[in-house]
């Protein structure tokens, strides 16, 4: 039995090596009135050995965080085979439960899937979407642009989201959201991985993959008012 986890503990090891880790992506929920949202993403960092998770509070309407709004944290552990990174996320969430609530954050509050990308289902181009919202009569037509520059540690990239929208009472609006100007160093490539309506219904959520150079993949996301 010890063998067979020491073998098991070395195959993770080398596969987070020389394959980059995913880290996880955790919803923590919309304020009551859709104006604020809060995730979280934790994981294990082959390259020092710690857990980490890194906490967000979003200001919806704007596409910015808040003051203050972003926390890291890392920590010494050891994860066994069949363990999870999940302990750094509650480690976090602890010390930063003041912030949450000053938000009005309630974990309840996740907002309404619109798309999620499954992997095993895999698509021929998951950053062209075409998908109607049958509860709010809505179609949506999303094509994520990017661009990336350079090699090695001159790559950097960018990218931007432009969104069709039409609605129920015939109404056609074109948005572009993003930062397209800003270039993020290190980052080879954007997925679009999930779609969010906020609770208000007022605002869009996009929950982004971005793989950086050692194939790590982290998520950023960005809003959209939508009425």
């Amino acid at each position: 039995m010890k063998k067979t986890v020491l073998i098991c503990s070395l195959l993770l090891i080398a596969f987070s090596l020389f394959a980059g880790d995913t880290a996880r992506f955790v919803n923590l929920g919309f304020s009551g009135d859709g104006a604020y949202f809060m995730f979280a993403q934790h994981g294990f960092q082959s390259d020092t050995g710690k857990l980490y998770s890194d906490l967000y509070i979003v200001d919806v309407k704007r596409n910015v965080f808040v003051s203050g709004g972003v926390h890291h944290g890392e920590y010494e552990s050891i994860i066994e085979p069949g363990q999870s990174s999940d302990g750094a996320l509650y480690t976090l969430l602890e010390s930063t439960a003041d912030q949450r609530r000053r938000y009005n954050i309630a974990y309840l509050e996740k907002g309404r899937p619109l798309y999620i990308r499954f992997p095993e289902r895999e698509e021929e181009n998951p950053n062209n979407l075409n998908f109607r919202d049958f509860e709010r009569n809505t179609a949506y037509t999303i094509d994520l642009v990017q661009e990336v520059e350079g090699e090695g540690s001159a790559l950097k990239s960018r990218f931007y989201i432009d969104l069709k929208l039409e609605q129920r009472n015939g109404i056609v609006k074109n948005l572009k959201i993003g930062h397209p100007d800003y270039y993020r160093e290190g980052i080879t490539g954007y997925e679009i991985n999930r779609i969010l309506l906020s609770p208000d219904e007022d605002s869009l959520i996009f929950i982004i993959n971005k793989s950086d150079v050692d194939l790590n993949v982290r998520y950023m996301i960005e809003t959209a008012k939508i009425n």
